[in-house]
């Protein structure tokens, strides 16, 4: 039998942390309005800059905009955004739905942050938000 003490003592961390677990991909916002894929990076944490990608899934081309400059580096000294991430994307010849595989690695911060493996999902997005006349 547990004591209501022991009980206590191996609930309480449990229910501590899932009050602040981090879900890199339900936790990060992905939208992309008018030609721009907007990133939202929650409060806490930054996204490794040298690891994003956007890749075409579909037919057609796509073209990035520039990539922001890094708001700063971590530890490791690897430039990290903070924030909303916005890049410019625009495509000619593209297939509906278009199809986008975005890759990005988030970390945490603090004393128990952590890199997670890199993060890859799929957008599907009308053409017209992309096209190029």
């Amino acid at each position: 039998m547990i004591r209501p003490r022991a009980a206590l003592m191996l609930i309480v961390p449990l229910l501590l942390q899932a009050g602040t677990a981090f879900d890199p991909t339900k936790d990060m916002a992905l939208s992309i309005t008018r030609g721009v894929l907007a990133i939202t990076v929650p409060r806490g944490v930054h996204l490794k800059a040298r690891l994003f990608r956007v890749a075409l899934l579909s037919r057609g081309t796509l073209r990035l905009g520039p990539l922001p400059s890094a708001t700063e580096q971590d530890e490791a000294g690897d430039p990290i955004w903070r924030g909303t991430v916005r890049v410019g994307l625009s495509g000619r010849d593209l297939e509906t739905p278009v199809r986008l595989l975005i890759t990005y690695q988030p970390c945490t911060e603090g004393p128990d942050g952590q890199c997670f493996l890199p993060v890859k999902r799929t957008l599907l997005v009308a053409p017209a938000d992309l096209e190029t006349h």
